[in-house]
């Protein structure tokens, strides 16, 4: 088995990955941004810039994560209409027993390994286990730049890929309770959105079937809904929900001491998990 060092897999981040000739039209332009253009402007959170080194001294950890797509591949966006009614993103939920990041909504991915040459592999190899997706139906279409998380030290590459042939998705592994297709209609739509706070910290928010998604995958889903010009007038400057009320009302089953005691040690410069 090849292996490949961290330095070759950040070197495969740099580039892009090959287009389908039938990229379908209303993903071009979301495509063509999210290769070229910055996904930090987008989410405008200094926290998320990737650091040298975290307080501790140690340089970043890399990983990927798969934000994958679907819808028909044949439509034609309207300006009322900008993407199919068919249109879903792959989300997942993570076990509430997992030591990281328990009991929150996230993309499927994980910690880059040596077998690994970039950030695709990583991210269709994570998928796949994560989600038994089959990694032969899927088209990478960007590799973004990374964004970090404070709280575990991972610096995260976002991967935007289509779902060009259908393929059954479930909780493939014990990391996952919960797997699906959720509906762009569903996550941009006006009612289902707010902002969260708690002390200096303040960041937005989807309800996702009763669950609460947030932190690093809510900021992701709401800088590529404004990159790909899907989002709709959502009440932006509407007064935020304390978080551990909205997360203890919630089904998401987030480890609530933890997660307090993650905040006090990241301090008020500090980003959400």
């Amino acid at each position: 088995m090849t292996e490949y060092s961290q330095q070759q897999w950040l070197d495969k981040a740099a580039e892009q990955p090959e287009l389908p000739s039938e990229l379908p039209a209303w993903l071009r332009d979301f495509t063509t941004i999210a290769r070229t253009g910055r996904i930090q402007d987008a989410i405008g959170d200094e926290s998320r810039a990737v650091p040298d080194r975290d307080a501790k001294g140690n340089p970043p950890r890399y990983s990927a994560v798969l934000v994958l797509v679907k819808g028909e591949s044949t439509f034609v966006a309207k300006e009322d209409l900008p993407y199919p009614k068919d249109a879903a993103m792959l989300l997942t939920h993570r076990a509430p027993s997992m030591r990281q990041h328990s009991g929150q909504i996230a993309f499927p991915g994980g910690q880059r390994e040596p077998q690994d040459s970039g950030p695709v592999m990583t991210a269709l190899r994570e998928a796949q286990e994560e989600t038994g997706l089959n990694p032969d139906h899927v088209q990478p279409l960007a590799v973004m730049e990374p964004i970090y998380i404070d709280r575990s030290n991972f610096a995260v590459v976002p991967v935007l890929a289509y779902l060009a042939e259908p393929s059954t998705v479930y909780p493939a592994s014990s990391e996952n309770d919960w797997v699906a297709m959720v509906p762009i209609e569903q996550l941009t739509d006006p009612a289902l959105r707010y902002w969260l706070t708690f002390s200096q910290w303040k960041g937005p928010a989807f309800d996702v079937h009763g669950m609460v998604l947030w932190g690093f995958t809510g900021a992701v889903v709401t800088a590529l809904l404004d990159i790909a010009g899907w989002s709709r007038p959502w009440g932006e400057d509407s007064e935020p929900v304390e978080l551990f009320e909205a997360l203890k009302n919630s089904a998401n089953k987030e480890a609530m001491g933890t997660l307090k005691e993650s905040f006090r040690q990241a301090g008020d410069s500090g980003g959400a998990p």
